[in-house]
């Protein structure tokens, strides 16, 4: 990866250093050295970033945002909204603020509300672990990966340009879509499947017991990687995209009582698409 010699940004603040706010702020360390970054967190994960060498500031209150020319809204979705109504407090000059989060509708309607010295893009990397916590941060997270811009079309062109630079320079490749297109394809290729596998390991471990779980073979495994993720953040990805979720959910439940039945026909088609849509899934 070149080296982009000047940054978009000089002084980046992030809110929020779990998986992904560390691994935004050790990508930017990997990619400009000399950005200032601040971090607004807990006191004990700052002290984490600053030994990880991730971050070269911080503490606990939005105020240490001041000066950032790029604030990022890193926490679950319900608290970067709760954190978005109370920058304008904290913020008197010129921001570029942007989030992280898996859903948009919810954020754009905040960002709405912003007064004009506080300019908004919604963003959301498709990259992510089946653990959390700024321990697990790594500065290659996003290499390769799609990373969402919403709002880009009621944005001054430079903040698009700027926020999309900045993107690139973490090893992303930008995507620019609409913040309603985005939650309902999000909750098909994301949403669902994080839910599905954590009802489906929540069913078989409560049946099959610890002696079964003993006896399962690499299937359930493979399957069942994303069990490990913490409710805490799908919580308000629920909430804030319910819509979307419940067509998803009862799409599924659709399909599994087509399965159930004795419909030779409907079970070869399942199973049919299901092999044809992986083929497709491989190849990107």
């Amino acid at each position: 990866m070149g080296r982009l010699t000047q940054p978009p940004f000089e002084r980046v603040a992030i809110s929020g250093l779990g998986l992904i706010g560390g691994s935004i702020a050790l990508a930017v360390k990997r990619r400009w050295p000399a950005v200032h970054v601040t971090a607004i967190d807990r006191v004990d994960v700052i002290e984490t970033a600053l030994g990880l060498g991730a971050v070269d500031a911080g503490g606990d209150r939005l105020d240490h945002a001041r000066g950032a020319n790029l604030v990022i809204l890193a926490a679950p979705v319900l608290q970067n909204v709760a954190a978005l109504n109370a920058l304008p407090q904290h913020l008197p000059e010129p921001a570029l603020v942007t989030d992280v989060g898996s859903t948009k509708r919810t954020m754009a309607d905040a960002a709405a509300k912003l007064p004009g010295h506080l300019r908004f893009i919604g963003g959301h990397p498709m990259a992510g672990l089946a653990v959390s916590g700024v321990e697990a941060a790594r500065p290659d997270l996003f290499d390769g990966r799609p990373w969402f811009i919403t709002g880009a079309d009621q944005a001054r062109e430079s903040d698009v340009g700027a926020l999309s630079q900045f993107v690139a320079g973490l090893g992303a490749t930008p995507c620019h879509i609409d913040a309603a297109k985005h939650d309902r394809v999000l909750a098909y290729i994301s949403h669902l499947p994080q839910l599905t596998v954590s009802a489906l390991m929540h069913v078989v471990g409560r049946h099959a017991g610890a002696e079964g779980l003993a006896w399962a073979g690499r299937g359930l495994r493979d399957t069942t990687r994303l069990a490990t993720s913490p409710a805490s953040t799908w919580q308000d990805i629920v909430r804030t995209n319910p819509d979307h979720i419940a067509a998803a959910i009862d799409d599924l439940i659709a399909t599994l009582q087509e399965l159930r039945s004795d419909d030779s026909q409907a079970f070869d088609r399942v199973f049919d698409s299901a092999v044809r849509w992986k083929s497709v899934l491989d190849e990107n």
